[in-house]
C-alpha cells in the first residue's frame, strides 16, 4: 500500500477565547484569501420547532437594526467579502471569504448580522421558503429522498426534512419566537470559528473577542434523553414506503441502514466500503454492475453520512419503473458479495487512492478546509482525530471491509420508492 497517496495533514490549533468562543486556526501562507466559517451549535438538532433554523438562515442577510437589506448588499459589493449561510442537522454556519485588508470591516458586519438581524420580513421570507420547499418536493427524486430520511430518523430532529419543515411553518407566526432562538444560537459561548489563511491566530482572536461580546447563554447541548434516543434508534423490521407519481417516467429508489456516529471506530472502514460499493463514480461496483453490465440505472450510487449522534448508509438508483424489483435485487446481490467474498488487495488499494485523492481535491481551497475542520469538530472530533483520518483510512484492511458489511448491512433497512402508481 506504500504507493497510495496521502493527503497532507492540516496543522490546526484550538483555543477557547475570553468570550467563550472556540477558535480553530490553520495558518496557510499560500492561500490567496482568508476563509472563516462561523459555526453555531444547533441546527435541526437543537431547534425547539422544525424550520426555525431554516427560517433564520433565510433572514440573516435581510436587514439589521443598523443596516437595511440594500445597505448590506452595497457593503458586500464594496468589500472582497463573500458570505454564504446554511442550516444543517448538527449546526448552522456562516461561511466568509475575504482579503486581509477587509478583515475588521467584515467582522463588524458579520457581528451585526449575528446580533442585530430584525427578522422583520419573517412572513414574506416564510412564504418564499414554503414555495421553495413545495417546488423541491415536486421533484420525484426529492420526494423519494424526503420520505426516506423522514422515515429513517422518524420523530427525531435528524428527521426534520422539507415535508416536516413545511408542516411546521404553517404554525410559525411569532417573530419573538424566532428572535429568542436566534439569541441562544448566536451567543459567543455557542460559537466555533474555523479560520484558514495567511493570518496569525492573535489577529483573529482579537477580532472575535472584540466583535462577539460575551453574553449570558451557555452552549446549546441536547438533553441526555435526546442523545440516548438518537444513539439507540433502530429499525425493528424491514420497511418499504412508496409515493405515487403518475407524471414521472422514472422510478427513484433509496435503501438505507442506520449506522454509528461520526466518531465511531468503524468510520474509516465504512468510508472504504462506501467507496468500493458506490461512491467512487465510474469505478464503483454499483455503477459497473447495475449501470454498465445490466443497463438498469440512469444514476446509481451509495452514500455514507455520519452525524454527531448517528450515521446513515444508503443506496440510490434512478431507473425505469419496470426495473424496480431488478434494482432491489441488484442492491442485495452487491451487498451479499461484500459480505461473503473478501475484496481483493488491488480493489482496496485503488479505493484508498480514490478516497484520499478526492479528499485532497476537496481540501484544496482555504474555504473548504475551514468548512471541513469546523464540521468535523462540531460532529465531536478532536483536532487529533481530524488529523488522523487519512492514516485511519490507510490502515483499513480487507477483513475490516467484510466485517463492516456483515455487521451493519445484514439488519433491517428502509426502502423508499417514488414511481407511477401501477408499479408500486
Amino acid at each position: 500500500m506504500s504507493n497510495t497517496a496521502v493527503a497532507q495533514p492540516l496543522t490546526t490549533t484550538e483555543a477557547t477565547l475570553k468570550n467563550g468562543a472556540i477558535l480553530l486556526h490553520t495558518l496557510q501562507k499560500t492561500a490567496p484569501r482568508i476563509a472563516i466559517s462561523f459555526f453555531v451549535r444547533g441546527g435541526n438538532l437543537m431547534e425547539p420547532k422544525a424550520g426555525l433554523s431554516d427560517l433564520i438562515d433565510q433572514l440573516l442577510l435581510k436587514g439589521t437594526e443598523k443596516r437595511s437589506q440594500e445597505q448590506i448588499s452595497i457593503e458586500l459589493d464594496g468589500l472582497t467579502l463573500e458570505l454564504d449561510t446554511e442550516a444543517r442537522r448538527d449546526y448552522a454556519v456562516l461561511h466568509a471569504k475575504l482579503l486581509e485588508e477587509d478583515l475588521e470591516t467584515s467582522f463588524e458586519l458579520i457581528s451585526d448580522i449575528f446580533y442585530n438581524t430584525t427578522y422583520a420580513d419573517m412572513e414574506r421570507e416564510k412564504q418564499k421558503l414554503v414555495g421553495e420547499i413545495a417546488m423541491s418536493l415536486d421533484s420525484p427524486k426529492s420526494r423519494a429522498s424526503d420520505q426516506f430520511y423522514r422515515k429513517v430518523f422518524e420523530n427525531t430532529p435528524y428527521g426534520r426534512v422539507d415535508s416536516v419543515v413545511l408542516e411546521s411553518l404553517e404554525h410559525m407566526d411569532s417573530v419573538s419566537e424566532l428572535k429568542h432562538y436566534a439569541q441562544a444560537v448566536f451567543s459567543p459561548q455557542n460559537l466555533v470559528v474555523s479560520c484558514v489563511g495567511n493570518i496569525e491566530q492573535s489577529q483573529v482572536t482579537a477580532l472575535v473577542e472584540k466583535y462577539f461580546a460575551k453574553r449570558g447563554s451557555a452552549p446549546l447541548k441536547p438533553d441526555a434523553e435526546l442523545e440516548k434516543r438518537l444513539k439507540e434508534l433502530a429499525f425493528k423490521a424491514d420497511e418499504k414506503i412508496t409515493f405515487p407519481r403518475d407524471d414521472s417516467s422514472q422510478a427513484h429508489i433509496f435503501r438505507g441502514w442506520l449506522v454509528p456516529h461520526s466518531r465511531h471506530e468503524d468510520f474509516a472502514a465504512f468510508s472504504m466500503l462506501n467507496t468500493i460499493l458506490g461512491a467512487a463514480g465510474l469505478s464503483s461496483r454499483l455503477f459497473l454492475e447495475l449501470r454498465d453490465k445490466q443497463g438498469l440505472a440512469y444514476n446509481v450510487r451509495s452514500n455514507y453520512e455520519s452525524f454527531r449522534y448517528r450515521g446513515l448508509f444508503s443506496l440510490y438508483i434512478g431507473t425505469e419503473p419496470k426495473n424496480i424489483e431488478k434494482c432491489l435485487k441488484g442492491f442485495q446481490e452487491e451487498i451479499d458479495k461484500l459480505i461473503n467474498i473478501p475484496v481483493s488487495e488491488k480493489e482496496l488499494a485503488d479505493a484508498k487512492r480514490n478516497l484520499l485523492g478526492r479528499r485532497s481535491i476537496m481540501l484544496e481551497t482555504a474555504g473548504r478546509q475551514a468548512a471541513f475542520i469546523g464540521t468535523s469538530y462540531l460532529q465531536g472530533r478532536s483536532l487529533a482525530e481530524i488529523a488522523a483520518i487519512p492514516s485511519q483510512i490507510q490502515a483499513v484492511t480487507i477483513a475490516d471491509v467484510q466485517r463492516i458489511a456483515k455487521t451493519y448491512l445484514t439488519g433491517p433497512s428502509v426502502v423508499s420508492i417514488v414511481a407511477a402508481s401501477k408499479y408500486l
